[in-house]
């Protein structure tokens, strides 16, 4: 049955009343907290489909006690959500969707403690996939007191007992590192996220930095590591600091996705083609992304959808009661992808 814009929304009486049944018949039929006759079942569910009724999300939950939402934690900043963020996020929500579970994505900031114990508390959300997760992050403890169940999608400095999905990021240094190493390049720069974000103590974000370190010891090549605003003029700025840092530097590695056309740019405009004489390598771009990039961008990284799906099918078990016990923790390596930003380092002048 379809409805014009300005037809009433049928209620559960207006269901009652077509079935020739209580409301209260109604609401034992979804919920089944009580039980009825097949007949009286079926003439309600025809009744539903005559008036187009959807039962509310919370009424379908009754009988479990959840309501089939999860909430995203994922906290605004000001350089807001990029492309590789949403990939985790699309791959999360399709995957609950699939497993009859609503996302809520909630961007409070990482220090609305108080909002989020509130939140908490309600009991609107059955379980909580965390996002942006620091080293020491606050929103653990609440979460913990609040016994809501929670998967991580990043880790803390000691996950301990709980869950987590994360990339591996030793092993995504040790690729970008030994792809330019491979080909020539002896000194290397890594653009980094801002001062502000290694400050909080992101946890990607520190892992990150510190394995390329390694990665570029391992290697025996100089690497040039400084943080950047996300966006295109700080990649301008961070081209001209890695120059005035190290004017033999050939190659760059960005942990960056918003400043790194910025950096491209400042590139060429300072008389570079890319990749003849530089060479530029994203970790954890998404295609989508990178295929966006003059010239295409060569990566780093596992694919953040297949993250985020596995993150909520981790949660959805747990909520469920399938995953007891022992905890959940799962780390995607990252595959090189070489695309027309990288090449063989230029031949010294």
């Amino acid at each position: 049955m379809s409805r014009s814009a300005g037809d009433k929304v049928p209620t559960m009486v207006d269901v009652a009343r077509r079935a020739g049944v209580s409301p209260s018949t109604v609401s034992y039929a979804m919920t089944g907290s009580r039980p009825i006759s097949e007949a009286t079942r079926q003439r309600i569910q025809q009744a539903m489909v005559d008036l187009g009724y959807r039962p509310n999300v919370f009424a379908r939950g009754l009988k479990s006690k959840r309501s089939h939402i999860i909430a995203v934690l994922f906290p605004k900043n000001e350089r807001g959500m990029n492309l590789g963020s949403m990939e985790y996020i699309f791959g999360a929500s399709d995957h609950a969707q699939d497993r009859g579970y609503h996302l809520l994505l909630w961007t409070s900031g990482a220090d609305a403690l108080d909002d989020l114990a509130g939140l908490a508390q309600q009991g609107l959300v059955d379980g909580v996939l965390l996002m942006e997760v620091r080293l020491k992050d606050p929103r653990i403890e609440v979460l913990r007191n609040s016994e809501l169940i929670f998967t991580m999608l990043g880790q803390n400095a000691d996950p301990g007992e709980l869950d987590y999905v994360d990339t591996d990021f030793d092993q995504c240094a040790r690729l970008a590192v030994e792809h330019l190493a491979g080909l020539g390049h002896r000194h290397l720069g890594f653009v980094h996220q801002d001062a502000a974000t290694i400050a909080s103590g992101r946890g990607n974000a520190i892992r990150l930095r510190d394995g390329m370190l390694r990665a570029a010891r391992e290697a025996g090549v100089a690497l040039t590591a400084l943080t950047c605003q996300s966006h295109t003029d700080g990649g301008r700025k961070a081209f001209a600091e890695l120059l005035a840092a190290d004017p033999r530097t050939t190659a760059v590695i960005a942990f960056n996705e918003q400043a790194t056309p910025g950096l491209m740019a400042a590139a060429v405009a300072g008389g570079r083609r890319i990749p003849e004489d530089f060479s530029v390598v994203c970790v954890d771009m998404p295609a989508q992304a990178a295929l966006m990039t003059t010239p295409t961008m060569t990566t780093v990284g596992p694919v953040a959808a297949d993250m985020g799906k596995t993150a909520a099918e981790m949660l959805i078990r747990r909520i469920e009661g399938q995953q007891l016990g022992a905890p959940s923790q799962m780390l995607f390596d990252g595959e090189l992808v070489v695309r027309a930003s990288s090449g063989p380092a230029p031949e010294p002048r």
